[in-house]
C-alpha cells in the first residue's frame, strides 16, 4: 500500500512538472529622444558572455549564483536580438541618419560602425534587494569603408552602467531589459549626433577684410 501512494505521488509530481507552461520573452524598442545625426549607421554583431547569450532567461542571485529559469525562454537568441532593437532603438533616436537593420546591404561609401560588448546584462534577484536590472557595456563608434575591415578614421569610445528597477517576474524582468537597452542606445545617438556637427573653422580673410585691416605683413624674425 505504501508503495502504491509512493508510485501515485511521484507520478503527480511528474505530470505536474510536465504541463508546466513555457514563458517566451522578446526584447521591444524603447522610444527615446530624437538628435540630430547624419550618415550610414550600423550596428555589428553584439559581443556578450556565453552565460549570458542563454536561451533561457537568467537571473544573478548574489556574486557567486546564476539562476536558469526552467520554463522561461527567449524567443530568439539573446544576442541577436539585441542587436535588432538597438538598431531600431537607434533608427528612432536619429531620424535623419541612414541606420541599418542586421541584414540590409551596406551602400559603398563611410560607414558608421557601433560595436557594443556587454560586460553584464540581466535582471538581479534575491531577498537582499529588490529585483532589477543591471546593464554593464563597453561600446565605440568607429568610422570606416564599407566592405573593408580595417578601421578608418576617428574612434570614439565610450562605457556605461544603469540599474532599472524590474518586477518580480520574466516578463516585467524582460520590460526591464528593454528599458535599459533604450538608455544605452540614448547614450550612442547623443554621442553619434554631437559627433555629426559641423567642426567649427575659422573664417577665411577676404576682399573686404584686407581692404578693411590691409593686407597681412611678414617681418624677417617674426611672424
Amino acid at each position: 500500500m505504501t508503495r502504491r501512494l509512493a508510485a501515485c505521488a511521484i507520478m503527480l509530481l511528474l505530470a505536474g512538472c510536465a504541463s508546466a507552461p513555457t514563458t517566451y520573452l522578446t526584447l521591444a524598442p524603447v522610444p527615446g529622444e530624437t538628435v540630430p545625426g547624419t550618415g550610414v549607421v550600423a550596428v555589428a554583431p553584439v559581443q556578450m558572455p556565453p552565460a549570458l547569450d542563454r536561451l533561457r532567461l537568467t537571473r544573478a542571485g548574489g556574486p557567486e549564483v546564476i539562476h536558469v529559469a526552467p520554463h522561461t525562454r527567449w524567443v530568439a537568441p539573446l544576442g541577436g536580438m539585441i542587436r535588432r532593437v538597438l538598431a531600431r532603438d537607434l533608427a528612432q533616436r536619429l531620424p535623419d541618419a541612414a541606420v541599418r537593420m542586421p541584414g540590409d546591404p551596406l551602400p559603398p561609401g563611410r560607414l558608421r560602425l557601433v560595436r557594443v560588448n556587454l560586460l553584464r546584462f540581466m535582471p538581479v534577484t534575491g531577498s537582499a534587494v529588490p529585483a532589477h536590472v543591471v546593464l554593464d557595456a563597453d561600446w565605440e563608434e568607429a568610422t570606416r569603408r564599407a566592405g573593408h575591415r580595417l578601421v578608418k578614421g576617428r574612434t570614439t569610445q565610450g562605457r556605461a552602467r544603469w540599474v532599472v528597477p524590474a518586477g518580480a517576474g520574466g516578463p516585467a524582468q524582460a520590460a526591464a531589459m528593454s528599458t535599459a537597452l533604450g538608455r544605452l542606445a540614448d547614450r550612442i545617438a547623443a554621442t553619434l549626433g554631437h559627433l555629426s556637427r559641423p567642426a567649427h573653422r575659422p573664417a577665411k580673410r577676404g576682399p573686404a577684410a584686407v581692404e578693411r585691416y590691409g593686407p597681412r605683413v611678414v617681418r624677417p624674425g617674426g611672424v
